[in-house]
């Protein structure tokens, strides 16, 4: 069983050190955690997840906010990705158009999912979700005085 709790400095920070982020506008982000559920009613709802067992699909949901009066350009965000999870590269979204390209090698370097290779036994082969390590979200703009939400899709390993 995997505890959750509320996201810990350390991802926090990592996740707004990035540099490739000029704009001088105010941004903040925030993570969280989510289930889908069926309500009584027979609707589905997201909720906060405390703790997830293996085999658990749960989603992942950044929020970037703009609090400034000016849009926020070229915006980056750079992830280290939960070991105990398996992302769904795929799954990656944000309503709009983003950047989003990984790392396998703990964040040394970044490629499309589709490209991104691992030595294994002297051998390269094709990267599987559960050989990711980072996470690195691109956005040309965030206007300004509003947000943009980036979710995806992960199972507990």
């Amino acid at each position: 069983m995997v505890q959750y709790s509320p996201v810990p400095a350390f991802l926090l920070a990592a996740a707004i050190a990035l540099p490739i982020q000029p704009a001088m506008a105010e941004t903040s982000v925030s993570i969280e955690v989510v289930r889908e559920v069926e309500t009584a009613e027979g609707d589905r709802e997201l909720q906060p997840v405390e703790t997830a067992v293996p085999g658990e699909p749960l989603i992942y949901r950044i929020e970037l906010e703009n609090t400034d009066p000016e849009p926020a350009t070229s915006v980056g965000l750079s992830l280290p990705l939960d070991e105990s999870l398996a992302i769904d590269p795929e799954s990656v979204s944000a309503g709009m158009d983003i950047g989003v390209v990984f790392s396998a090698d703990g964040g040394e370097s970044f490629a499309a999912f589709s490209e991104l290779s691992v030595e294994e036994g002297g051998t390269e082969r094709q990267a599987q979700a559960t050989d990711l390590t980072h996470m690195r979200i691109e956005i040309e703009e965030i206007a300004a005085e509003s947000s943009v939400a980036v979710e995806y899709d992960a199972v507990v390993r």
